[in-house]
């Protein structure tokens, strides 16, 4: 029924006479109004000149080095003007002054989640500035609230793409990424960021997610970079409580296991509740195995391979586990400096703090 409605094509003469009718129907439009504007123009010089000296007074601004002016005149922007005097038009002309100074803005640390899916406190200090005046009025109602906006998505969105080692290892490598990520964004408000520096501030423990409680005691440093992160280090390795009872340097990894077993209870395996399968690397370059299991009864623990898939596989050198043990070096630590190599959920081989302690106090 809707074929009756349908208007067949016109004749290509009837065509483009209608066409040429509307582009001369355009023309007499803006010359029309090109000839309005002139008219209001010419009037507003008029008033100007009449009214001097007072309107020279009212309507001649005087624009600084690190400002910009953007006059809209009869609401059509126009070039920006300044640095010295600029004449405004009365009447007809609008103005808004733009600062190309460097600004600074900071992200409060929030917590983001890790590709690993281990919560970090990440903040980031960032500088932008208006490289485009007439843009940057154009695009946006107000330039410091939508790239703060938009900085603090980006930061959870990339960081949410990363290893928890890329974070603290790559952290420089990571701040230039991101700043390359918010310039992409920001170009079509003719803005560009200067400097994007990332903070990370503490690694929270899986166990006390829920309270925000960081692993580590917060430094503050208020120049951060990489002092700050290596302070934090350093305090995590001091929170490894220390007994007098340490395993001799040449402790192997059958006398390691047999201490291990005679820590195992059931108060233990309610805590952690997983197994973990452990490849140590000899001196020799032997590659020797064992397992923990914690998460039925008593535990169990020995040589060799568990029998069911582990929830966490952990490879190391025999050096680095006894610095581990001994407490000379944090499970986080010889995680993030590629000392300790995970493969699972790094919340769960992270537990494993619990049992070290027990292994140097048997």
């Amino acid at each position: 029924m809707w074929e009756q409605y349908k208007y067949s094509s016109l004749p290509p003469t009837l065509e483009a006479s209608t066409h040429s009718q509307s582009t001369k129907s355009d023309a007499s439009n803006s010359w029309s109004v090109w000839c309005c504007h002139t008219w209001i123009t010419c009037l507003s010089f008029v008033i100007l000149l009449v009214t001097l000296p007072i309107s020279i007074w009212c309507f001649l601004k005087i624009v600084p080095d690190y400002e910009r002016v953007v006059v809209f005149r009869l609401g059509r922007v126009r070039p920006s003007k300044g640095p010295g005097l600029v004449l405004l038009l009365p009447l007809i002309d609008q103005f808004q002054r733009i600062d190309l100074r460097t600004r600074a803005f900071s992200i409060q640390p929030c917590k983001v989640k890790s590709r690993d899916d281990v919560p970090v406190s990440v903040g980031a200090d960032v500088q932008f500035r208006v490289c485009d005046p007439v843009l940057s009025v154009l695009s946006v109602q107000d330039i410091n609230i939508v790239i703060q906006n938009t900085a603090e998505n980006l930061l959870a969105q990339s960081l949410g793409r990363k290893y928890l080692r890329e974070i603290y290892g790559d952290r420089i490598r990571l701040g230039e990424h991101f700043k390359e990520d918010i310039n992409e964004q920001v170009k079509p408000w003719g803005v560009c960021v200067e400097r994007a520096d990332l903070l990370v501030e503490a690694v929270l423990r899986p166990h006390e997610e829920h309270v925000n409680v960081p692993l580590t005691t917060p430094v503050v440093n208020p120049n951060g970079g990489l002092e700050q992160l290596i302070m934090q280090f350093v305090s995590m390795t001091n929170q490894v409580p220390s007994t007098d009872a340490k395993p001799s340097a040449d402790l192997s990894l059958e006398e390691i296991v047999r201490r291990l077993e005679g820590t195992l209870s059931e108060s233990l395996v309610s805590e952690v509740r997983s197994s973990y399968q452990l490849y140590v690397v000899e001196k020799d370059g032997k590659r020797s195995a064992c397992f923990l299991d914690l998460k039925s009864g008593s535990g169990l623990t020995g040589m060799g391979v568990l029998c069911s898939p582990p929830d966490v596989t952990l490879e190391i050198t025999e050096a680095d586990l006894l610095s581990l043990i001994q407490g000379d070096i944090n499970p986080l630590t010889a995680y993030t400096t590629g000392r300790l190599h995970v493969t699972g959920n790094l919340q769960t081989a992270l537990r494993l703090e619990k049992v070290l302690p027990k292994i140097m106090s048997s």
